[in-house]
């Protein structure tokens, strides 16, 4: 990429940042959308929404923000990524169905919701049933909820995303489950509760995604 094109998108990241902190979601729109322009729907979601994001967790961690602002920063943004996922167009053959989940605890949609982009633009039709999955203390019922719906789907490609490293377990479970059931269908485990995970590591049948997202949809 041109050296003008990556100090602009520098300056625009930064810009889209300080929109996102004060709230101004008519100016966090615009970055975006000059963003986009620049840099590619594809490398803004992948470069863009993951450097601001990341810089938001360390901001909260760091205790610059609370967790009000940061609740207030990842709607806006979520609010953006889902208004050009909705723009989207499928033209010619659909290259298939991709379902997008994750395991019960970890409710961190935004990187579902960038991932359901970025396979839409690979023209494959996405379910994604990501969310807060939570029924009580039956674990066990909750992860066969999600297992049955992937399975009488019958999905080419499922997603499973983990944020947080804690609910691996509760994944790695749903993701055995799917082999036996769905022995067709590619199997990912991603996100960033997967980082202490090497290749090899996983059962045969399951898939480690790159921690490059775009080198591994170039796979698919």
């Amino acid at each position: 990429m041109d050296d003008k094109v990556v100090e602009r998108q520098k300056e625009l990241e930064v810009l889209l940042a300080r929109c996102l902190q004060t709230g101004d979601e008519e100016m966090s729109f615009e970055k975006a959308d000059e963003l986009i322009e620049l840099i590619g729907l594809q490398r803004f979601y992948v470069d863009s929404v993951t450097g601001v994001m990341r810089e938001t967790g360390k901001l909260w961690v760091d205790g610059e923000i609370g967790i009000a602002q940061e609740h207030m920063i990842t709607n806006i943004m979520r609010k953006i990524i889902q208004q050009y996922n909705a723009k989207i167009e499928m033209k010619g053959l659909v290259e298939g169905l991709a379902v997008i989940c994750n395991p019960e605890g970890d409710d961190h949609s935004m990187s579902n919701l960038v991932l359901e982009g970025l396979l839409k633009t690979r023209k494959y039709r996405v379910t994604n049933i990501g969310g807060a999955w939570y029924m009580g203390d039956k674990r066990a019922v909750t992860n066969k909820a999600i297992i049955d719906f992937i399975t009488h789907a019958r999905p080419d490609i499922v997603f499973i995303s983990v944020t947080i490293a804690r609910y691996l377990f509760n994944a790695k479970m749903i993701a055995r489950e799917l082999v036996k059931e769905l022995p067709n269908t590619k199997i990912y485990l991603g996100g960033l509760g997967t980082r202490g995970i090497v290749d090899g590591e996983l059962q045969e049948g399951i898939h480690l995604a790159n921690k490059d997202t775009l080198r591994t949809l170039n796979k698919l």
